[in-house]
């Protein structure tokens, strides 16, 4: 799943941002990826969606979809995804515009990158994977925070130990610490020009 999605938020961004919203569709969304992802296992290695769950937060200014996800079954694969909208207000206002991410583009109103008249910061993808050692922490499971940006995958740090309460709200909280402060927008910007 975790590698399936990303492909259509970042396909569909606008679409994405909608569906998640709504706590229908977005279970809809959710539960038709999960199953595109498992397509090609064999029945005994599918793994039924237990646990899957969205959540929406403010991280660092920022809206952020928490998808919370069943319980691995090897490193390398995700505990929590978290979905960040830099600024989601031209994808809100860009809502009506686009399809269901779940429908195939019109080549007519596309570029070459699939991406035509959407908005120029497309959505991070972070992700608490799980990994090999032991935790630094008194108990839960080794993490590590992960993110994808295009087919480029890369680890952050490590993560808060899975499997404990407060594992979602520490991979929240490195993740703001990750992303810092919002710019401010609203400071004008000065330009020195030599005369």
């Amino acid at each position: 799943m975790h590698t399936l999605l990303p492909q259509v938020v970042w396909r569909r961004p606008a679409a994405v941002r909608r569906e998640l919203g709504d706590p229908l569709l977005a279970r809809e969304l959710l539960l038709y990826v999960w199953d595109k992802a498992a397509e090609s296992l064999p029945p005994r290695e599918r793994v039924a969606p237990r646990g899957l769950h969205l959540s929406w937060h403010r991280v660092a200014g920022r809206a952020t979809a928490l998808l919370q996800l069943p319980a691995p079954q090897g490193i390398g694969e995700a505990h929590l995804i978290a979905i960040v909208y830099e600024d989601d207000t031209e994808y809100l206002a860009a809502e009506q515009r686009y399809p269901s991410p779940l429908d195939e583009p019109d080549p007519d109103e596309e570029d070459e990158d699939g991406l035509a008249d959407l908005p120029d910061d497309l959505p991070r993808y972070f992700l608490l994977e799980a990994v090999l050692g032991r935790s630094p922490d008194e108990a839960g499971t080794p993490t590590v925070l992960g993110e994808w940006r295009g087919e480029h995958h890369r680890h952050h740090a490590p993560g808060p130990p899975a499997g404990r309460p407060d594992t979602a709200g520490r991979f929240l909280q490195a993740l703001a610490e990750l992303l810092g402060p919002q710019p401010d927008t609203s400071v004008p910007f000065m330009r020195i020009v030599r005369g």
